[in-house]
């Protein structure tokens, strides 16, 4: 000290006010960080920025007010600048077809099929879970009558994939599949993993076996027109999908072999890419309330059908009208 004579010593007050920040930077993970940016470390990671809107000036402060869907914005994203064909038919031409052909007056709620109550002639009845509906593993939605609010449409499509090699082979067999999906369908497909272990298929639990993708929007309109007026006419043993196909619901399934997807555009332009084709599982997911509506809307979309038509026993609205008078039910014209 004596050789520097412009440091003072350190005072006791000064001292403890050093050793508890030192205590504090210690104990970092105890403390909150003042003025500093946020980081989510959950996925997807977004760094959280901290600004003061009344510090910004008056051209920043419009920016930050306007909408996402304003290209003033910093927000904004271009997307799709036309409308899809196939989506335009629909409007224009499909839908006013299905709600005449599809509406009938005076028409009433039709209920669907529901668990039933015990009848109690048993004390094992009590507590105990209502019986499975009449007539049906499962319970069916109550059909709604036909308006201009229901019509039935395309809500999605969701197209699978299971890479056999992946099994077999290795895991890394399915990656070239799912690249191959997200050039097809324009999204990014996400990863199929088992969920228990077979030891006769030499499967294990949470291996990567294929890959899914859901498809809305333009995106589903355009695939769906190059499915049904590229892919499937090139298909030379391809007569039409099976009228059985439907699930009560309004939704159609059909598959696809390796050999037939290999007809894609982005898949027969550069066949070097993709030496191991996987087959595809296709689904189409309608707004219709019954399967026959849902093949109908499909095959004025241009999706060809073959086979015997295949009914459910849906009750008319005599016969509905007939139990409600059993049960004491009268209705006044």
């Amino acid at each position: 000290m004596a050789g520097r004579p412009h440091l003072k010593p350190a005072s006791g007050a000064y001292l403890r006010s050093f050793q508890q920040q030192q205590q504090r930077q210690q104990n970092f993970h105890t403390t909150t960080p003042v003025n500093k940016n946020s980081i989510s470390i959950v996925h997807p990671v977004h760094h959280r920025i901290r600004y003061k809107k009344n510090q910004l000036q008056p051209a920043y402060k419009d920016i930050l007010n306007t909408p996402k869907w304003d290209t003033r914005s910093h927000l904004f994203r271009p997307q799709y600048t036309q409308h899809s064909r196939l989506e335009e038919h629909y409007n224009s031409t499909i839908a006013p077809d299905l709600l005449l052909a599809n509406f009938v007056h005076d028409e009433r709620v039709i209920p669907g099929r529901k668990r039933q109550e015990w009848d109690g002639s048993s004390p094992y009845h009590i507590n105990r879970q209502k019986r499975a509906p009449a007539g049906s593993a499962v319970e069916t939605p109550e059909i709604k009558p036909r308006t201009f609010k229901n019509i039935p449409a395309l809500k999605a499509i969701w197209v699978n994939a299971f890479v056999r090699e992946a099994v077999r082979v290795n895991q890394e067999r399915a990656l070239p599949t799912m690249v191959m999906m997200q050039q097809i369908t324009g999204k990014k497909p996400r990863p199929v993993f088992s969920k228990s272990t077979i030891m006769t298929w030499r499967l294990r639990k949470n291996m990567m076996v294929g890959a899914k993708v859901k498809i809305q929007g333009p995106d589903m309109y355009q695939f769906f027109a190059t499915l049904v007026e590229v892919v499937l006419p090139r298909i030379k043993d391809f007569k039409g999908v099976e009228n059985t196909s439907g699930d009560m619901f309004g939704n159609v399934s059909f598959g696809l072999e390796p050999t037939d997807v290999k007809w894609f555009p982005e898949v027969e332009g550069n066949p070097d890419l993709w030496p191991n084709l996987a087959g595809l599982h296709i689904t189409l997911v309608t707004g219709a309330q019954t399967d026959p509506e849902a093949r109908t809307m499909l095959s004025a979309l241009g999706l060809p059908f073959v086979g015997k038509e295949r009914l459910y026993n849906v009750p008319s609205l005599e016969a509905l009208e007939v139990i409600d008078r059993k049960r004491g039910i009268i209705y006044k014209d």
